[in-house]
This record gives C-alpha cells, sequence and structure tokens, in this order.
C-alpha cells in the first residue's frame, strides 16, 4: 500500500480541510441516509479512497462492521479489489441476528458486485487463523470492541498479517482509551506512526462521528510475522476470558437493558469523553504542562 499516495490526494476528496469541511461527493452523506451505522460522511470518503488507492494485491480488512454502511461505502467503484469483513455481533445483544440479516441485505443492495466475505467470530481469534485471509492486508480499519486492551491487540494482532506497508484507520480515536492504548503500543513496536488525527469537536460529531485516526506500518527488514510473547499472551486473556465477561454482560444488557447497559459501560472499560470535558485531543489531562 501507497500510503504516501494516499495521504496526498486525499485533500482533494473534501470542499476545504478535512477536518473541517464536507466531501465533495454525495455519495457518502446519501449512504449515511440509507445504511444504518455509525460511521459519517467524512470518513466513509476516507475509507472509500484507502480502498481504491490500495493495490488489487492486497486485502481490505474491516473489523466491526455492525450493519455495513463502512464496507458499503469502501467497495464502490473498487470490484477489482478484495474485502474481508470481522463481525461476532455480540455488542449488539438480542439484536445481533437482526443485524446480520440486515448486513447481508445491505452487501447485497450496495456491494453486489464486490468481492466481499464475511468472517463470523472473534477477531482476535480469527486473525491467527491460517488461511484466515490469502494476501496481506493493506488497508485495516478498526471499529470494534473499544477497551483498553482490545485496542491494543487491534494494533498487535493485524500486525503480522498487514503488507510490508500498510494504512491503519481507527474509528472512535477521540475517545481517551483509544488513544492511551495508541501510546502503548507505539512504545513498544516499532515501524508504526500516527499520520492524521481527525478528531471529532464532540460526541457524534456530524462530519467525523467520534473522530478517525490514520496510522501507518512499515514493517522493518528482518522483523518477524509473528505475535511476541506478552502480546500473544494478552491474545489468549482477551480470547478465554474476557470476552466470557463481555458476553456474559452484553447478553445481560438484552435481557435488563436499562442498569444493565449502564453498568457494562464501566466494567467493559469505555471512555468516551470529548471535547470539553477536561481531556485534549491527544488523551491528556488539559492542566497538564509541557
Amino acid at each position: 500500500m501507497d500510503t504516501s499516495t494516499f495521504f496526498r490526494d486525499l485533500p482533494a476528496l473534501f470542499a476545504g480541510e478535512p477536518a473541517t469541511s464536507d466531501p465533495i461527493d454525495p455519495r457518502w452523506s446519501a449512504l449515511c441516509d440509507e445504511v444504518a451505522g455509525y460511521t459519517a460522511p467524512n470518513e466513509l470518503a476516507v475509507l472509500n479512497h484507502a480502498a481504491a488507492t490500495m493495490p488489487a494485491d492486497e486485502a481490505y480488512l474491516e473489523v466491526g462492521t455492525f450493519k455495513g454502511r463502512s464496507i458499503c461505502a469502501a467497495v464502490q467503484g473498487n470490484d477489482d479489489k478484495t474485502f474481508a469483513a470481522m463481525e461476532n455481533f455480540m455488542e449488539f445483544g438480542m439484536a445481533g441476528e437482526l443485524a446480520r440479516r440486515e448486513l447481508m441485505t445491505n452487501l447485497e443492495t450496495h456491494a453486489g458486485e464486490a468481492d466481499v466475505t464475511l468472517l463470523e467470530g472473534d477477531c482476535f481469534k480469527l486473525m491467527v487463523r491460517p488461511g484466515a485471509l490469502d494476501r496481506p492486508v493493506g488497508v485495516y480499519f478498526y471499529d470494534g470492541e473499544h477497551t483498553l486492551l482490545s485496542h491494543y491487540l487491534a494494533l498487535a494482532a493485524v500486525e503480522p498479517l498487514l503488507a510490508d506497508e500498510a494504512l491503519v484507520l481507527i474509528d472512535d480515536a477521540s475517545w481517551p482509551v483509544v488513544q492511551k492504548a495508541h501510546r502503548l503500543f507505539l512504545k513498544r513496536h516499532p515501524g508504526w506512526q500516527i499520520v492524521e488525527q481527525w478528531d471529532a469537536a464532540h460526541a457524534d460529531d456530524p462530519r467525523w462521528a467520534n473522530g478517525l485516526h490514520a496510522l501507518t506500518f512499515r514493517r522493518r527488514p528482518g522483523s518477524a510475522k509473528r505475535l511476541s510473547r506478552q502480546d500473544e499472551m494478552l491474545r489468549r486473556y482477551q480470547t478465554t476470558v474476557q470476552d466470557r465477561l463481555n458476553a456474559a454482560m452484553w447478553k445481560a444488557v438484552g435481557v435488563v437493558p436499562g442498569p444493565i447497559t449502564a453498568v457494562a459501560k464501566v466494567l467493559l472499560g469505555r471512555s468516551r469523553q470529548i471535547g470539553d470535558d477536561g481531556v485534549k485531543s491527544d488523551g491528556q489531562k488539559s492542566t497538564d504542562q509541557h
């Protein structure tokens, strides 16, 4: 994936500065009206541009597809590319099967000609499954579970699958929990860089939802294409302990949605403070002095 070309050509998609203006192409606003979801028009424009820039011998991988708004945007005009979407539908509680049916309908309607494979299950199990993907990942979009550990693993688990140069796009990146995970990960893993930060002015921003960050990965010569021992231990904890706790919590949400939902947000480590909450865009307290 030629990430330099991606960043060079991206401003032309917008009427002005991408952070503060709308996409020129009206398709992305229209798709938001037609397909339920949480990604905003500016994000959809970025995802589509990423897929268009990606070479055909690499794959676009998305984690956290819900009803398909983001993947339906990415495939538009990119019928010669290969797409994979991972989703376990767990966070949607009792509505999970309904979301799956709606996803398949949306893919048929908006992505019928594209090569899209739906991989159902825990992404941290799927990513280490031999042969899960038949080519290196040039573009990776993560919009899965939003905890500190899951966001750390979102980068760690995918690294062995990435092309030697890859673009990584992380949704909900204005949340402090996501930014903290990035800082922890980048300290321990060479070859990664945060290049662009399209932060939301407030929660559910009409342009950038809860923020989108663009990272690049460049594999260093001779580096192993496998998880470190520490990261593999974290992955095993996530897939053998934490996922069971999460499943139980989301099942409870479906039974007692009111108070249990509030408890779930705390126990699952969600931090969604954006804007005037005393936290700057880099996730540090505004009173910090450097």
